[in-house]
């Protein structure tokens, strides 16, 4: 036999044997750390590790949330703010007895084991039990001892703290300032596309409507609600207004769907950078913002206008459809003056207006034109205008019969307006209010889209208002006779918001939305107050506390019932308890040890190495070991 493959074979064997001894040990080892755990050892870490887990779940979702409100979970937080407080102060006090508990009772099994195996220092053993306790050791000559039982407590002490503000709901206050870009009415570019007829689908439409069917005809009565003080509010493009818009489009955090206002387009965009506070259901919140609004100066008079008159108007009445009495018959005014705009050829609906109508004493009619009139410029103040010249001022001809007869021939001067507002936004989780308020000053402008665009509403409205016997604005130009708001509200409701959602709409005028250099900027704040929760990454630091102590907790139950894995307890000891501490004390294993009071000698007898042994004919005791 070859010495050398002899000796191969030789070692294999021993490897091949030494590998399932190897395995067999780890296996016992195992066992018998599965063992240990199965007990209090096992109660203590899972209970610590339970903890936490339900502690950074809580904590990430709120986080991955942003935030989240009472009332998002069907809590009004009215009724439930005190009683919810109380509630989750009450668990958190108990979650962090729980864990301190689950602490001493590791801190104190690892010491049993200890002292069941090799034993340790008295020192260690007293120094161990104040720390289990969160007692502080008031011995400046063991700093080390010292240190930690400072450590202990202060950790010990900060996790109800923790657990509260973790758990329980607070009032938030949050304030940012926010800003974004709406369409200016006033830009060159859009009146230079005006002037091209580029606009037109959205000032006047084809169909001789603007682009969206005019439905809103309570503006008016919106007008003369406000002066006594009655609450009203009106609903436009899902919005809803107190009173009046004051001709502002609202400004959106997140792309809203317009398709159903204006078909083939896809959504009015995010006009308002997002806040750093992400806005969930449930929470409510306001808003200040400064905008661009627009409105129109309105004053009113009775004239005659005949066909020799300036501006001068015929008024045809036509016979009846089918020739009988009963039937509603034609009625048409027309006038030969200049149309706003310069738009007279292609839309002639401003300056000539026809109704099919009862006339009668309980029936009537009104018709409407609009003209320029230039010599008008001198009646208002220069300021009212800027450099450039000529302007105009638009004449609205209205002209009634029946039972609007009172009214005559009204012609009430229209002074558009670009004008500054303060926007009020007011959101709830299932409603939200809107209130404008109109600044002093503003720049005439009459020239411009929004100017025509208000020439063609009120045109629109008073042609579809106008039923067999009634019209709805006619109506209302009487309730308000010699004040004459109507006109100026429908321009302020109709107009601007109408004109600035057609610009503004994906897919619509421009392909991606309003360009940016035909919008301004606006500015303003966001305030909300909501009661719940809210964490950032800077705020785990409140799981500092109880995350260290259950890494303590663990580290020291796992270290020891690892290098004690075969030690088993025959007898219960519990040394919090005075009684356990006396019993072990005189079973007779410590004599000579403590033999006087003297400091020195305490000192000394610190430094003894205790075990626990079972003493013959006393039962479980402490011994010395040399």
């Amino acid at each position: 036999m070859n010495p050398a493959q002899s000796g191969s074979d030789v070692d294999t064997e021993t490897n091949v044997e030494a590998k399932p001894a190897t395995r067999t040990r780890k296996r016992e080892v195992a066992v018998g750390l599965l063992s240990k755990l199965w007990g209090a050892p096992g109660l203590v870490v899972g209970g610590q590790f339970l903890l936490q887990v339900i502690a950074w779940t809580f904590f990430c979702v709120v986080w991955a949330q942003g935030l989240v409100a009472i009332p998002s979970l069907g809590f009004p937080k009215a009724v439930w703010l005190k009683p919810l407080a109380f509630l989750f102060t009450s668990i958190s006090h108990g979650l962090a007895f729980v864990s301190t508990f689950l602490f001493s009772w590791g801190v104190q099994q690892s010491l049993i084991l200890d002292l069941r195996t090799v034993g340790m220092p008295f020192q260690t053993f007293l120094s161990g039990m104040y720390i289990s306790s969160q007692a502080v050791i008031p011995d400046l000559r063991s700093p080390k001892w010292t240190a930690l039982s400072l450590i202990a407590f202060a950790l010990c002490s900060q996790q109800t703290s923790g657990w509260n503000t973790l758990l329980t709901p607070q009032t938030f206050v949050f304030d940012d300032v926010i800003g974004g870009r709406e369409a200016d009415l006033s830009s060159s570019g859009l009146k230079t596309m005006f002037a091209a007829g580029a606009l037109d689908g959205c000032v006047y439409n084809s169909s001789r409507l603007i682009s969206m069917a005019v439905g809103q005809t309570e503006s008016g009565y919106s007008a003369l609600h406000r002066d006594p003080s009655f609450p009203t509010s009106l609903t436009f493009l899902d919005h809803n207004f107190n009173t009046s818009t004051a001709g502002i489009f609202p400004m959106l955090f997140n792309e809203q769907d317009s398709n159903s206002w204006f078909p083939h387009t896809t959504g009015f965009p995010a006009s308002l950078s997002q806040p750093s506070i992400s806005f969930r259901r449930g929470l409510s919140w306001t808003s200040t913002i400064n905008q661009q609004g627009f409105t129109a100066d309105v004053s009113c008079k009775f004239q005659n206008l005949t066909p020799s008159s300036t501006p001068s108007l015929t008024i045809r009445p036509n016979s009846s459809l089918d020739g009988a009495q009963s039937s509603p018959s034609l009625h048409n005014i027309t006038s030969p003056c200049a149309a706003p705009g310069g738009r007279q050829e292609s839309f002639c609906l401003v300056t000539s207006s026809s109704a099919y109508a009862f006339v009668g004493q309980d029936a009537g009619y009104l018709l409407m034109i609009a003209c320029q009139q230039l010599d008008s410029i001198r009646e208002f103040p220069p300021e009212y205008f800027a450099t450039s010249s000529p302007f105009c001022i638009v004449e609205l001809i209205f002209v009634g019969s029946g039972v609007y007869t009172p009214l005559n021939t009204t012609i009430c001067t229209l002074t558009p307006k670009v004008t500054n507002v303060r926007v009020d936004y007011a959101y709830a989780p299932f409603s939200d209010t809107i209130n404008a308020t109109t600044l002093s000053g503003g720049v005439v402008d009459i020239d411009g889209p929004a100017a025509m665009s208000a020439v063609a509403t009120i045109y629109n409205t008073v042609s579809f208002s106008q039923a067999v016997f009634t019209n709805i604005v006619g109506n209302q130009i009487q309730s308000v006779l010699g004040e004459a708001p109507v006109v100026s509200e429908y321009s302020k409701i109709l107009v601007p918001m109408v004109l600035r959602a057609c610009l503004s709409a994906h897919n619509g005028t421009f392909l991606d939305g309003i360009p940016n250099n035909m919008t301004i900027q606006s500015s303003g704040r966001l305030h909300t107050q909501f009661f719940g929760w809210q964490f950032t990454t800077s705020s785990c630091w409140i799981l500092i506390p109880g995350t260290l102590i259950a890494i303590a907790t663990i580290y020291i139950v796992l270290e020891t019932i690892t290098k004690h894995w075969k030690a088993k307890l025959e007898e219960d000891f519990d040394p919090s308890d005075p009684l356990d501490l006396v019993a072990v004390s005189a079973a007779g294993g410590l004599e000579g040890i403590f033999v006087g009071a003297k400091e020195e000698r305490v000192e000394a007898a610190k430094k003894v190495n205790l075990v626990l042994r079972h003493i013959p004919g006393q039962g479980l005791g402490f011994q010395h070991r040399a």
